[in-house]
């Protein structure tokens, strides 16, 4: 009986001279040196085969390093993104973040340049992160199309990305988490329409052009603009979604218009210096003043009503949900391609409910969110 040593060839027989087939068929030399032949060939193909385990093996380590930090007993780095450190909005997903972080048991390192959402920088960032090998990336970009080549490199490195806020197309994500943003602007602008009596003078002050957030929440305010015949559009500006480029604008238009019935601004950040220049002007009664975000100076203008209402956007929620996910995706859990906030509306009505601060605010449910119930 022939007895094979694991990862050994077995021992060749007594030699023999090849029988007549063998010779008729044109093979030359001896039936050992065939023999030999197939010894030689089984030990090249065993060593492919263990170089090939061998390299997967590293692959896997390579892809996986959240597996592989806890094999070694630490906890994964979530490499949490932002656009800037100056809207209100990016602290609220920071904490958002860092609360996730904290009862999941993993490290969030906020990344954010050092002038707003500034394309070069966030390049640079995103290309050193990637050196430095998180778990994985937690990303939003200031241009959507711009930052593509560089997150197409943290694809290519392994590294799982969940996008959030500002959705990407042409790289490999886990999941997208954020709110449909020409659906928000559209049923704000609605709303706000429907209280003016379908009828008067507004101005649109829009956000960064080239962000998708500002390009979708400008359809929405056109489409609400092209269903309400009773409505003028005085003027539509950026204001690059910060507070005081919005209100230099504003400030100028004010002075070519002196009858302005509303203000549809593309975030609460804006919204908010320009209901303070008009309060400074003596027209803050006058005007109605909306924005997206629900960031607590915004909720705090809405109850002294000196904003008529926003929508919340929830960067908190966005970014607890977004960690949540990469996180999950780690641990080989199910995560949902995508998750789409529901729009909320919030006035003076309402808004006791939503003047949390986001140290104060109640985590998101992830299984209501996930099945789409919230």
């Amino acid at each position: 009986m022939e007895v094979r040593v694991p990862g050994r060839c077995p021992e060749p027989g007594p030699v023999t001279q090849p029988s007549a087939g063998i010779r008729d068929a044109g093979f030359a030399g001896t039936a050992g040196d065939h023999l030999a032949a197939l010894t030689r060939g089984r030990i090249a193909m065993e060593r492919r085969t263990f170089l090939k385990t061998a390299l997967a093996a590293t692959t896997s380590a390579m892809v996986m390093p959240g597996l592989a930090r806890a094999q070694a007993g630490k906890p994964a780095t979530i490499a949490f993104f932002v656009k800037n450190v100056t809207n209100p909005f990016w602290k609220a997903c920071r904490i958002g973040a860092e609360k996730a972080g904290k009862s999941l048991g993993v490290t969030v390192e906020t990344v954010a340049p050092t002038k707003p959402d500034n394309i070069e920088e966030q390049t640079r960032l995103v290309e050193d992160w990637i050196v430095k090998k998180p778990d994985a990336f937690v990303f939003v970009p200031v241009d959507y199309k711009a930052l593509v080549p560089s997150i197409q490199k943290v694809n290519a490195a392994g590294i799982p990305i969940v996008n959030y806020n500002n959705r990407m197309t042409g790289v490999d994500l886990v999941s997208y988490i954020g709110s449909d943003d020409e659906v928000m602007q559209y049923e704000l602008c609605k709303y706000l329409f429907k209280t003016m009596g379908g009828k008067g003078k507004i101005v649109h002050i829009d956000g960064v052009p080239a962000a998708i957030t500002a390009q979708n929440r400008k359809k929405g305010f056109e489409r609400a603009v092209k269903e309400t015949p009773g409505i003028e559009v005085l003027a539509s500006q950026p204001g690059n979604y910060r507070r005081l480029p919005a209100v230099q604008v504003f400030e100028n238009l004010m002075q070519r218009f002196p009858v302005i019935d509303a203000v549809v601004c593309a975030n609460d950040d804006m919204a908010v210096g320009v209901a303070e220049a008009l309060a400074s002007a003596g027209r803050g009664d006058k005007t109605r003043v909306t924005g997206i975000d629900g960031i607590p100076d915004a909720t705090a203008a809405i109850n002294a009503g000196k904003m008529f209402a926003t929508a919340d956007f929830s960067g908190h929620d966005q970014a607890h949900l977004a960690v949540t996910a990469a996180v999950r995706k780690l641990r080989n859990q199910p995560v949902p391609k995508e998750m789409i906030l529901p729009v909320v509306i919030v006035d003076k009505g309402n808004v006791k409910g939503f003047m949390k601060t986001p140290e104060e605010r109640d985590p998101p449910d992830w299984n209501k969110y996930a099945a789409g119930r919230a």
